[in-house]
């Protein structure tokens, strides 16, 4: 009647097995796990099969799930991972249960972003991998090295980019020798891919980059020109007309994306993503006052730039001198703005 467990020891002798190498008598685990001794007699002999009450009590008791074994286990097929899955909890309860309760938090947070509306699927798929990378480095703790991946956001924006169906408004505020926001090839091939739409699928996309001086863009050159000849309307302003700009992100009228900063330090300490109709509405009103700019002769419009001759008879930005063109260009527009 000696049962085997799926890895080929039968359970009896992995109940004795296990209960020496933890030092337990057979009456010291009969007391633990609420039985009697005669009951881990049976087991150990082969003559009884543990049900899953006992099974659970004995398997938080030695540390390790033990497997459902017996005749009613082909038909209990389906709810076996769940008993295996309970049986390892309680294993975890019995170890650390700070560690336990803090796994029951995070496991009813993830019901609940599951839950969730569908208009926050994007946000799910980003805390997803934000969670994943926080596992990933808590699994090599044990080797007492760990190897730490850029906490960036730049898959994150993007992401929340690729949502877009109508329209893609960003602002990029000069910072820290950088134009915020310019997160490098990955998020630039992100916006090309939805300039390229077409038909129906054509989005309104709109860019302001706030700036100190004319240079903060010469890093930017080949994306600015790239970006406007793929019909994307780019403003350029001038810090001094736009003090308190910050980059943001919006995407249709479902999405901002903003950046929460420590000015002393000069430093981004957290990325806001949202989908409240409040904060949309906020960043939207941001952006309108920035674009109004334009209209009141305090912003470089790069399209009008690169649709006047000489620009407009190149294609690309390395062609003959077109760079130096280009440059000249902005200098010149940049000169013309308003002081204050």
């Amino acid at each position: 009647m000696t049962r085997t467990n799926p890895v080929g020891e039968p359970i009896g002798e992995l109940v004795r097995r296990l209960r020496k190498e933890r030092g337990l008598t057979q009456q010291s685990l009969a007391d633990r796990a609420k039985c009697s001794r005669s009951q881990i007699q049976q087991i150990e002999a082969g003559t009884r099969v543990p049900q899953r009450p006992l099974r659970e009590s004995l398997s938080a008791v030695l540390g390790v799930a033990l497997p459902a074994i017996g005749p009613s286990a082909a038909a209990l097929e389906a709810d076996s991972g769940i008993d295996s899955l309970r049986m390892q909890f309680n294993v975890l309860l019995g170890k650390d249960p700070a560690a336990a309760a803090h796994a029951l938090r995070i496991t009813q947070q993830l019901v609940d972003a599951a839950g969730a509306a569908a208009d926050t699927a994007s946000l799910r798929t980003i805390a997803l991998r934000q969670l994943a990378r926080a596992e990933s480095v808590l699994a090599q703790v044990p080797s007492r090295m760990v190897h730490i991946p850029e906490w960036n956001t730049v898959t994150d924006w993007c992401t929340i980019l690729e949502q877009a169906t109508r329209s893609v408004r960003t602002v990029h505020a000069a910072g820290l020798a950088v134009i915020g926001g310019e997160v490098g090839d990955e998020y630039h091939s992100a916006l090309m891919r939805l300039a390229a739409r077409t038909g129906a699928a054509r989005l309104s996309m709109r860019r302001i980059q706030v700036i100190d001086s004319i240079a903060d863009l010469w890093p930017y050159d080949d994306r600015l020109w790239r970006l406007t000849r793929a019909g994307i309307t780019n403003l350029v302003v001038k810090r001094i007309h736009a003090p308190n700009a910050q980059g943001m992100l919006l995407v249709d009228e479902r999405f901002s994306v903003s950046g929460v900063y420590d000015n002393f330090r000069e430093g981004r300490l957290a990325t806001r993503i949202s989908a409240l109709r409040p904060d949309v509405d906020f960043f939207s009103d941001r952006f309108a006052k920035l674009e109004a700019l334009s209209r009141q002769g305090k912003a470089i419009r790069v399209n009008d730039l690169i649709a006047t001759e000489p620009l407009s008879r190149f294609a690309q930005l390395d062609e003959g001198e077109c760079r130096a063109l280009f440059h000249a260009a902005l200098e010149r527009a940049w000169d013309a703005l308003p002081s204050s």
